[in-house]
């Protein structure tokens, strides 16, 4: 049932890409603008990923790095960790709630960034294309940076529910400040992976969509959802804060990137009316 409620949402996630798409054509089309006739080279995934994945972890000065250890120090001191996830754990209903944001943290990650790349070359628009490729390249990184760090903490899971090889762990004594560095657990532990993919494709789509706030609304609307979601079933409250602060400052970092690319394309492709004492005429740049 859950897997089902799962994937409906994740149909329903890429119908509002492909809606979003739309709604963004008309609209150029309304103010008297053509779409975009270039196909976006699929090499451009890799655009700046270097300087990129460097940017995400010194974004901000590093503080959102550096707040997301601070943070979770702090969960784990005052007890709102164990506290959390006592209230989780004693309340089947919510942890089962939690459960399609499980699923839906592993599918739309995978599906989103072809979905808007297919909408944009089905549509001929470049913008969309190139958030394509900009999803896809916050993937890498939020598959790769959080997947180090949870392999460097070694962080006990919460034991909540029982699916995905998640024990439900009987223990009365509060274990949330149990690590074990170096444990090769790269898949559950600290910082959440489903909470940083979902917030670091928000970031990107709100900076390149920067001027659409519907658009932003919902994608950190949906991000917020699926950090809700495994923060009650699969994380600790404070692997969700740290993968929110996490794919933030990976996904502002990229989304920067690629705005600026696509600003670029724009402008080097600009049309301009020119005129003289010799001649009239039109000016193309490509």
């Amino acid at each position: 049932m859950y897997r089902k409620k799962a994937w409906l949402s994740a149909i329903i996630l890429c119908f509002f890409c492909f809606y979003a798409a739309g709604e963004e054509i008309s609209a150029r089309q309304s103010a008297g603008s053509s779409t975009e006739e270039t196909a976006v080279p699929l090499s451009l995934i890799f655009h700046d990923i270097g300087r990129n994945t460097l940017g995400s972890i010194t974004y901000n000065y590093g503080l959102d790095f550096i707040a997301a250890g601070a943070g979770t120090w702090a969960f784990i001191e005052t007890g709102l960790d164990w506290k959390w996830r006592v209230i989780a754990y004693n309340n089947l209903w919510l942890s089962g709630s939690g459960i399609p944001a499980l699923y839906i943290g592993y599918v739309v990650p995978g599906i989103a960034p072809l979905a808007v790349y297919l909408s944009g070359r089905f549509a001929r628009d470049e913008k969309l294309q190139i958030t394509g490729m900009a999803l896809t390249q916050t993937l890498f990184l939020t598959l790769g940076i959080p997947a180090i760090l949870k392999i460097s903490s070694g962080r006990a899971l919460p034991g909540i529910i029982t699916r995905l090889d998640h024990t439900r762990s009987s223990r009365t004594d509060d274990f949330s400040g149990e690590f074990a560095p170096f444990n090769m657990n790269f898949i559950g532990g600290w910082p959440s992976s489903h909470t940083a993919n979902a917030f670091s494709a928000a970031a990107v789509i709100a900076e390149i969509y920067h001027d659409n706030p519907a658009v932003k609304i919902g994608a950190y609307t949906y991000a917020a959802l699926i950090g809700l979601g495994v923060s009650v079933s699969v994380h600790w409250a404070s692997d969700v804060f740290a993968g929110a602060l996490i794919g933030y400052a990976i996904g502002k970092t990229v989304g920067k990137s690629y705005r600026k690319l696509r600003e670029h394309r724009v402008k080097n492709n600009s049309l301009t009316f020119y005129a003289s004492y010799h001649s009239v005429g039109i000016s193309i740049k490509r």
